[in-house]
């Protein structure tokens, strides 16, 4: 497996080096304005961007990268960083809980291959994995974003029902 993962990241570095033009939107943009490379990241992204499976985009099919079973732990953490740099840059950010070690996340990235994106000119597309319901928490006992979120809910509840009090002076 070393030898076919050799050839594989060799694949991977050849990929990295692919710089596709920028979308033609961008030929009247000011690149110095950072707002307006925001406004436009999200113009690309989401009114004249067309989705791709994430192999189209970074050149590397999905048969090619090998079941998570096939490697053992040095391989995979060596296959996982080539695979996320690949990604970054193709501008996307797989969004794993920092904690969250690194040979375990190759499942993840397997399952997302095949999945459509984007391809942006600039800026960052997040893959997020989580669906914000503790109940189905992809990452136990690496994250706490759920119950972050649960406390950010009861804290603007509270202040909402506090707003709604007869002492409360009301803006309208």
């Amino acid at each position: 497996m070393d030898r076919y993962l050799d050839q594989l990241i060799e694949d991977i570095h050849k990929a990295r080096t692919i710089v596709r033009p920028p979308s033609e939107i961008w030929n009247d943009a000011d690149m110095e304005d950072e707002g307006e490379m925001e406004d436009m990241a999200f113009v690309e992204e989401y009114l004249y961007g067309e989705p791709k499976p994430l192999y189209e985009i970074t050149g590397i099919a999905t048969e090619l990268l090998p079941l998570p079973d096939q490697l053992n732990e040095a391989q995979t953490i060596r296959l996982v960083t080539e695979l996320e740099d690949l990604l970054a840059h193709y501008h996307f950010v797989a969004d794993f809980p920092e904690t969250f070690p690194v040979q375990e996340r190759y499942p993840f990235l397997l399952d997302i291959w095949d999945d459509e994106y984007v391809e942006l000119s600039f800026g960052d597309t997040h893959i997020e994995f989580c669906s914000y319901e503790e109940e189905n928490c992809p990452f136990p006992g690496y994250c706490n974003i759920c119950k972050e979120v649960a406390q950010q809910i009861k804290i603007d509840e509270q202040k909402g029902k506090n707003l709604l009090d007869d002492d409360a002076i009301l803006p309208f």
